[in-house]
């Protein structure tokens, strides 16, 4: 049995599900409207063979409770709600669609990017107020863009920006300073944030290793620069960053992920501050494909698995 957590399902079409059942699958599908506790996991997946999760916790407590479970299917790309040495103890597979959220992000990133440039928060905020407030905002020629993680995301964020015209920084570990790719500068962190008008996050460490962006790194900081986070809520630390904001030391974010989700925080009270609810991925064409996409992992796991059992 298969079953899907996810909050929304094949909302732009049955075509996931009819997958599923077409490979003689039997599918059940979340039904209570909001995100699964780990109570309500052991209680609905108990005789689940497979999962189609979103980013509830699967950690090693849960996984012992869930004894026929042999594969996990991503929506989406993260897995840090996953204790991925449990799941490999137990064999359960763990499958993702990087491929499908790449466009998404890149664009939602850009958007994001342009709206703190013409200071489309504050010019909100003002006319919510009833103010009539010229602000004058900048061209991205004319800044210097850092892009912290320059994978899938990072390079299609590269050439989005492109067209323009801003120098775009890079720092990445697989990276060599000597030969960056053709159109950027490849840095040392350190050098990136000290140079870049505008940060933006697409580096994907574990969660146990900290912030990437902490009251030390915000210091290095030009001031009066950007930082833009739709990789990972736990690669900013939020306390740090709304210290920055409020003293004027960072003239603005944009957020699409946090540390603990949804988010009601101070940070979202800050008039130069964007916060969205976690939707860098959720387009129409783009969750259909996520859909899908961890649709025929489960189906391919599946398949795989009866082929090997006859050989």
């Amino acid at each position: 049995m298969v079953y899907v957590t996810l909050q929304q399902f094949c909302q732009q079409g049955e075509e996931p599900l009819r997958t599923l059942r077409e490979a003689g699958l039997e599918v059940l599908v979340n039904s209570r409207g909001h995100r699964l506790g780990r109570e309500e996991l052991v209680e609905l997946l108990p005789e689940a063979d497979a999962v189609i999760a979103g980013v509830e916790p699967y950690d090693a407590e849960l996984l012992e409770r869930l004894p026929r479970l042999r594969c996990i299917s991503r929506c989406g790309v993260g897995t840090e709600s996953i204790d991925l040495m449990a799941a490999r103890r137990r064999g359960i597979t763990v499958l993702t669609t990087p491929d499908e959220v790449t466009e998404p992000v890149a664009q939602m990133t850009v958007a994001m990017i342009l709206a703190l440039a013409r200071n489309l928060p504050l010019h909100l905020n003002d006319s919510r107020r009833g103010e009539w407030k010229k602000r004058t905002g900048v061209l991205l020629c004319e800044w210097k863009i850092g892009l912290i993680g320059f994978g899938r995301i990072g390079r299609a964020v590269e050439r989005c920006l492109r067209p323009f015209g801003p120098k775009i920084l890079v720092t990445d570990p697989v990276l060599s300073p000597n030969r960056p790719p053709s159109g950027v500068e490849a840095l040392a962190q350190e050098s990136l944030l000290a140079q870049a008008d505008l940060v933006s996050l697409h580096a994907s460490p574990g969660e146990k290793e900290g912030p990437l962006i902490g009251r030390e790194e915000i210091a290095l900081m030009k001031r009066g620069a950007y930082l833009v986070n739709t990789a990972r809520g736990f690669l900013v630390d939020e306390a740090a960053l709304l210290e920055a904001l409020e003293r004027g030391a960072l003239a603005g974010a944009a957020l699409d992920v946090f540390e603990e989700e949804p988010y009601r925080g101070p940070l979202s009270q800050l008039p130069q501050v964007l916060c969205t609810p976690h939707v860098s991925t959720l387009t129409r064409s783009s969750r259909a494909a996520m859909e899908m996409r961890s649709a025929l992992n489960v189906v391919e796991f599946f398949s795989s698995c009866l082929q090997a059992s006859r050989s």
